[in-house]
């Protein structure tokens, strides 16, 4: 499996420590629990019956918790974050959410892994694999493996076992990090078998090279490129072939600390003590304080007055700009009653200092990630409510990009009015509904 953060490390320890006689063996602990990031970004010509289609983008963000389980299993549990395919490059533009999916899977001491929920990601699977004996440069030794493929992007992912055959390359550096070297190749061969996958794929031909670079440091994977030709068969007789890379960027997440984010939002509180992420991912946070309600959101001026102080006047307090809430995946910025045109994604005047305020947030946490998501009342049709939830949405990207805000840090999508916060009943209740949420990602 192409997996997070020192999990390599758990196969290489006695064995892949000593790829150099150079490097001195890491010594014999075991990784830290946390939060891993891995990137799957995809570069392909397509060609379909043998005619170039153009080129095809794809990417997958996943976020998983690493846990350490009884009898040496590792639990890899989260979520995966699927971007629209396009027919260009966007790496540096804000990024529309096509869907997001449960990941769960284990790993047990000899590497074998299990999947409690699969939906196909992460796409390497037993990958790398440590050599069996410490290797000097130039040796090699051969793995099992899975390897997951997709040609039509609106089918399932189909499962295709690979032998990998590896070969120590030697030392360098990735991304200022000593790093060890390895190279691999592997057939793609399919002929059918996995009761997961496309029902319609009946065989496979072509194959990879990849380069592997592992970390010195902690035995954790860092980069894997991989280059790859290969054509896909159907029932119906045609064929699908890919040309172009695949790369995985691996990585631990920035510290997840909540507390310390709200206060660099201005909220110094954080979240209601004792608050705790609510659901499964994607679940609509709670809210700290509903909008007008007589508790106080955090940060917001305190409802009473101190000692001594003069009486509060009749003039109302300004709102903040935001409140505060949390899900699985983070700290929620939640916007309410921001004032759009009706039926449109046209701002009405007035809003500009509120999102200056929140895009000042947001540039005090520079290199994160933030998805915003739209919503509606459930007013009109399903399609004209996820249609308006989506340009809404993006306006609000479109709004922070020009106050500073970095494009390629957005992730956005409309959930339209199927995540109501409130019943739809009165007009204040679908006020509340209307709303845009922007989850600091952890």
């Amino acid at each position: 499996m192409n997996l997070p953060r020192g999990l390599l490390l758990a196969w290489l320890l006695g064995s892949c420590a000593s790829l150099v006689a150079q490097v001195p063996l890491l010594p014999a602990f075991v990784p830290p629990e946390g939060r891993v990031q891995i990137t799957e970004r995809s570069d392909f010509s397509r060609y379909t019956n043998g005619r170039y289609d153009g080129h095809t983008y794809r990417e997958a963000r996943l976020s998983l918790e690493r846990r350490l389980l009884a009898g040496g299993i590792t639990a890899y549990d989260g979520e995966v974050l699927i971007l629209q395919e396009t027919l260009r490059d966007l790496r540096a533009s804000a990024r529309q959410l096509d869907a997001s999916q449960p990941v769960s899977f284990r790993v047990g001491p000899s590497g074998l892994v299990s999947f409690q929920v699969d939906e196909g990601y992460p796409i390497l699977r037993g990958f790398p694999l440590a050599p069996p004996q410490p290797a000097s440069q130039g040796q090699r030794w051969t793995g099992q493996a899975v390897v997951v493929v997709r040609p039509r992007a609106d089918q399932a992912a189909t499962r295709v076992p690979v032998l990998v055959e590896y070969e120590y390359a030697g030392v360098g550096v990735w991304a200022g990090q000593p790093a060890f070297i390895i190279k691999a190749r592997y057939a793609i061969r399919y002929r059918g078998g996995d009761r997961l996958g496309d029902p319609a794929m009946l065989r496979s031909e072509g194959g990879r090279n990849a380069d592997i670079y592992v970390s010195q440091t902690d035995g954790s994977t860092l980069f894997i490129r991989e280059s790859l030709d290969e054509t896909y068969g159907y029932a119906d007789g045609s064929t699908i072939r890919l040309s172009g890379f695949i790369l995985h960027f691996h990585q631990g997440s920035l510290p997840g600390d909540r507390d310390r984010i709200a206060a660099l939002l201005g909220h110094p509180g954080g979240p209601t003590p004792g608050s705790q992420p609510g659901g499964q991912p994607g679940d609509t946070p709670a809210p700290t304080a509903p909008p007008g309600g007589g508790a106080t959101a955090p940060g917001a001026p305190a409802t009473n007055p101190p000692s001594g102080a003069n009486p509060p006047t009749s003039q109302p307090a300004t709102p903040p700009p935001f409140e505060l809430g949390q899900s699985d995946r983070g700290l929620v910025l939640l916007l309410y009653d921001l004032r759009f045109v009706a039926d449109s994604d046209q701002l009405l005047a007035g809003e500009g200092s509120r999102l200056e305020a929140i895009a000042a947030a947001l540039r005090a946490l520079p290199g994160r990630s933030f998805l915003v998501e739209g919503h509606t009342a459930a007013v009109g049709t399903a399609e004209s409510q996820y249609d308006l939830s989506v340009a809404r949405a993006k306006r609000i990207v479109d709004e922070l990009v020009a106050r500073g805000v970095p494009a390629a840090s957005f992730v956005y999508r409309g959930l339209g009015g199927s995540q109501p916060i409130a019943a739809n009943d009165t007009e204040q209740n679908r006020a509340r509904n209307r709303r845009v949420e922007i989850t600091i990602l952890e």
